[in-house]
């Protein structure tokens, strides 16, 4: 199949990024038999804060044979959450920089564990505030986590009671522009291209810029002047249809690469997609950001590690990446699945695909 396709169907960047709402992770959904083995999860770590950790993960085992995680910290256990969980949070305070156990128990009594890197900028939250200024409500556009990757798409918020600018517009057209209505926004003294601007919300092209914290300047049409930082660094993330990083993936299938079937019906609600179409496998055809020249990138489907047979940047919607997957024959009529995306360790947000037979 062809490796990159302009989409059929597609929520542009400029129409979802004016939806944007804030998300939360769908817990992954697998059934299996009972096992006495156990998997490590997958770790992501980001801070939400300039004085807490966030630990995220994702487990590879059934949730349904997980018991519970315990959190250890430098050797001490400091929390426990049940094995339906994917994050657990502390307020650890500036000047931290320690790692992270998370102890994975089965049902079965068997455990495994996956330890934290602790390098800045996933288990250092005081790495955020060293840009300068105050810490700015900086998200990535497609799953509205923290931190943002470079070269993805970014949409940052305005606090209660600012105006990031006094005019609302968007871009017509490509190039984007660095100046769009008389707004501009600067990542480390670099003009950023830009989708959409509003008094309490701006989405831009992130540039390419080091992991950790960056500076960010916003200049508004009528003077207005914001300052401050936020976290950049790995965080692969997937578009839904429903535009908030939930819920069904802004995916289509096909067999051939030339027709092309939306996952979702008009109302976003996952409707049944087959494995095969005429004999031949189906492809999954997904779209994100963050995910392009990323080491180690793997999709999981249902828990299940499946064939990326194309990953890169999407040809002609900045900051969007597509990656095409091949449908497992085993998971046919398996139902509505979690997808999950994962570079180099970092998972994405929990998009899902309904899978008949």
């Amino acid at each position: 199949m062809p490796k990159a396709k302009a989409l059929l169907f597609f929520p542009a960047p400029i129409l979802f990024l004016l939806f944007l709402l804030p998300s939360y992770p769908i817990p992954l959904t697998k059934f299996a038999a009972a096992q006495s083995t156990c998997t490590p999860p997958l770790f992501q770590g980001y801070p939400s804060s300039c004085a807490n950790i966030n630990l995220r993960w994702l487990n590879r085992d059934p949730i349904s044979l997980i018991d519970r995680y315990e959190i250890y910290r430098g050797g001490a256990k400091v929390g426990q959450v049940p094995g339906s969980a994917i994050t657990f949070t502390e307020a650890v305070g500036c000047g931290f920089g320690a790692t992270y156990t998370i102890k994975q128990v089965m049902k079965s009594g068997a455990t495994c564990q996956t330890v934290t890197t602790g390098n800045p900028p996933h288990t250092k939250p005081c790495d955020m505030c060293t840009g300068g200024g105050s810490l700015l409500n900086l998200v990535n556009s497609a799953s509205f986590n923290s931190p943002v990757a470079p070269n993805s798409i970014a949409t940052i918020f305005a606090a209660q009671g600012q105006s990031l600018t006094s005019t609302i517009a968007s871009a017509n057209g490509l190039p984007l522009p660095t100046n769009l209505a008389g707004t501009q926004v600067l990542i480390n003294n670099t003009p950023a291209e830009l989708f959409y601007v509003s008094p309490g919300q701006i989405n831009f092209l992130m540039p390419r810029v080091n992991a950790g914290a960056v500076s960010i300047l916003i200049l508004g049409a009528s003077g207005e002047r914001t300052e401050g930082s936020a976290l950049t660094g790995p965080n692969p993330a997937i578009f839904t249809a429903t535009a908030n990083g939930n819920g069904v993936a802004a995916a289509q299938v096909t067999s051939d690469g030339r027709t092309y079937q939306r996952i979702y019906d008009n109302n976003r609600i996952a409707v049944p997609v087959s494995v095969t179409n005429g004999g031949l496998p189906n492809y999954l055809v997904l779209y994100g950001t963050g995910l392009r020249d990323q080491p180690a990138l793997e999709v999981r489907i249902g828990g299940q590690l499946c064939q990326v047979t194309f990953s890169g940047a999407h040809p002609s919607l900045p900051g969007v990446d597509q990656l095409n997957v091949r449908l497992p024959e085993n998971l046919r009529g398996v139902g509505t699945v979690s997808i999950v995306v994962s570079v180099a360790g970092f998972v994405s947000n929990f998009a899902q695909v309904n899978i008949g037979n």
